[in-house]
């Protein structure tokens, strides 16, 4: 059994774990709550020498950071008492009184003047506001399956209630559908494979706001190859399914693993699965720098029998395959003008094969946007690997992505808890023969 691909992930976990509270510390990041820094520092793009040194904060630039929260705090508390600034009445929010609502609507991007809160202390300044429909709880949750019934709920909460009710958000809920191609060891060298995607991919908080955690969960099918190929009639169909665990940030560390599921059906068929993770510094010009990987050890046997072009007998086909281990640097930036944004990457696997890939995300209207990736693992060329482009490994994808409940496709990339990973496809799920 390969031993180092677990390894990997058990330290990325611990990674994550130990830097998230370093990130904690570091003045003033807190997860999936903080919409506006207030501080003139971080209007512009830090330093290299100041994002570098801001990694390993000292115990004396988090005693200044708490210092300058609690002056903060005592600056506003001393405009409140000299009746500068209008103390805000906070009982509007009690539930005491029944289920509250928030009137009317506030646009996303909107300014607010005066002040706003700052982890526990209120702070001055411009606050940008989150979105929030008219006859949305407060909270931004559905609490009517708790008393009227799910048939309550209604649209009004952004959420489906079900016969158990449970709510089920669809803020961060996007389909998608296109185009895909791509080519590996299981195409025996000849035809690649081309086809039509289609799936969903959809986010939410995990166990409320407050734990900084989201859930993803997301599915893609593939219908490629339908005329055949040169060595088989039959077409090729695939079905991808990823579910796992992730936390954004604003800044700091970012990061999180997800479980993928394979099932493919050609002239075999077979399952596999693998483990996928990324940990990431988002700096405070939010882009980000980090590593990704893929890890399994779950090997699917193919059986089949091929005629392959120009030969007159048969060829009876026996191998063992096992998902690509892809260990992979990548750089990741927004894309202001239109919300979207792109990621580039350069790595290799653990069968010594170069790695090259690009995705990127771009809104063109209100609620679509277009969805491009590639994928190249560049095979060796030496005396043990007679036939590299049989070895060869590629995969690109244009799709058209759908966020039905998103204000815009561009307010979709701003949420905490839109999907940190894309669902699975043959972009980021390989396989190779194993001897």
């Amino acid at each position: 059994m390969r031993v180092f691909p677990w390894i990997l992930v058990l330290l990325t976990a611990s990674c994550v774990s130990s830097f998230a509270d370093l990130a904690t510390a570091a003045e003033p990041r807190e997860p999936a709550k903080l919409t506006h820094v207030v501080s003139e520092d971080y209007t512009h793009p830090p330093s290299p020498q100041r994002a570098i040194r801001s990694l390993f904060p000292s115990n004396e630039q988090r005693v200044y950071a708490a210092r300058q929260r609690v002056a903060q705090a005592s600056y506003v508390a001393s405009k409140v008492q000299a009746g500068d600034v209008q103390p805000v009445d906070y009982s509007v929010l009690s539930n005491a009184a029944g289920e509250q609502y928030m009137e009317g609507e506030v646009i996303e991007g909107t300014v607010v003047e005066g002040p706003f809160m700052e982890g526990d202390a209120m702070m001055p300044g411009h606050a940008t506001a989150g979105i929030y429909h008219e006859g949305m709880h407060v909270d931004g949750t559905c609490t009517s399956c708790q008393g009227g019934g799910c048939d309550s709920c209604g649209d009004t909460c952004n959420t489906w209630c079900i016969p158990i009710c449970f709510s089920l958000s669809l803020e961060n809920l996007s389909v998608r559908a296109g185009v895909e191609g791509f080519k590996g060891p299981l195409n025996q060298g000849a035809d690649g494979s081309f086809g039509f995607l289609y799936g969903l991919n959809w986010g939410t908080p995990f166990f409320g706001k407050s734990s900084g955690l989201g859930f993803q969960l997301g599915v893609n099918g593939t219908s490629a190859n339908l005329h055949g190929a040169s060595f088989t009639d039959s077409s090729r169909n695939q079905f991808f399914l990823t579910a796992g665990l992730f936390r954004r940030v604003d800044w700091g560390w970012q990061g999180g693993v997800v479980f993928d599921y394979m099932s493919d059906d050609w002239y075999y068929s077979l399952t596999s699965s693998q483990i996928r993770g990324e940990l990431s510094w988002k700096f405070q010009s939010r882009n980000e720098v980090g590593f990704w990987f893929t890890a399994s050890d779950h090997v699917s046997t193919v059986n089949a029998i091929i005629t392959p072009q120009g030969a007159s007998t048969p060829l009876t086909i026996a191998q063992n395959y096992q998902p690509n281990n892809m260990f992979a640097f990548f750089y990741r930036t927004p894309l202001d003008i239109c919300g979207g944004e792109m990621r580039f990457s350069g790595g290799w696997t653990e069968d010594q094969m170069g790695l090259l890939s690009a995705d990127m995300n771009i809104p063109i209207t209100q609620c679509l946007a277009v969805e491009t990736n590639f994928l190249y693992l560049i095979p060796k060329d030496d005396d043990t690997h007679t036939t590299p482009y049989a070895d060869e490994t590629w995969n690109v994808g244009f799709n058209l992505v759908w966020y039905p409940r998103a204000c815009s496709a561009a307010s979709a990339g701003k949420s905490y808890y839109r999907p940190l990973f894309n669902t699975a496809t043959n972009g980021t799920f390989s396989m190779y023969p194993t001897n």
